[in-house]
């Protein structure tokens, strides 16, 4: 599926799975590495939701919301520290779920919100985890280039 027909494609059939690329949400969700599942968005999000919602320029982007306002919501990546405003029109589908490996987890589910609890509950930590991920990432593209070995995976 092309990424113009998310929003189509919801309307139309209320859920679709697909597989993000980037960075932005990891450690939760790992670059080319886990299907996720989107519903329609049919009410207001809560905190620590997962949007997917498109940006001015038609960029679609799956964030964490962060706080609710009147009009919107404050959505951030977990491996971003940058707050952007997102207007209520704007977003169209929340995450219900996704896979690690061949496990399904629920964002239901109680451990899985313990763990995002957790991750924004020591925002020194989840810096120093971040930036130690970005270091990393780094590294093994610049090895990758010099040598033109495959990178590692991440774990």
């Amino acid at each position: 599926m092309e990424k113009s027909d998310y929003r189509t494609e919801l309307e139309k059939n209320e859920v679709i799975g697909f597989v993000p690329s980037g960075n932005s949400m990891w450690p939760t969700l790992k670059n080319h590495h886990q299907s996720v599942v989107v519903v329609k968005k049919t009410c207001r999000l809560k905190k620590f939701d997962v949007a997917l919602y498109e940006r001015a320029g038609g960029t679609f982007v799956l964030h964490r919301v962060m706080s609710v306002t009147d009009d919107g919501y404050i959505m951030c990546g977990d491996s971003q520290f940058s707050l952007e405003k997102v207007s209520e029109d704007c977003v169209f589908g929340v995450m219900e779920g996704f896979y690690r490996g061949k496990k399904y987890i629920d964002c239901k589910n109680a451990k899985y919100k313990k763990e995002v609890i957790k991750l924004y509950a020591n925002e020194k930590r989840r810096k120093r985890r971040v930036k130690f991920f970005y270091l990393r990432l780094r590294v093994k593209n610049k090895l990758k280039k010099i040598f033109g070995i495959k990178a590692v995976k991440n774990k």
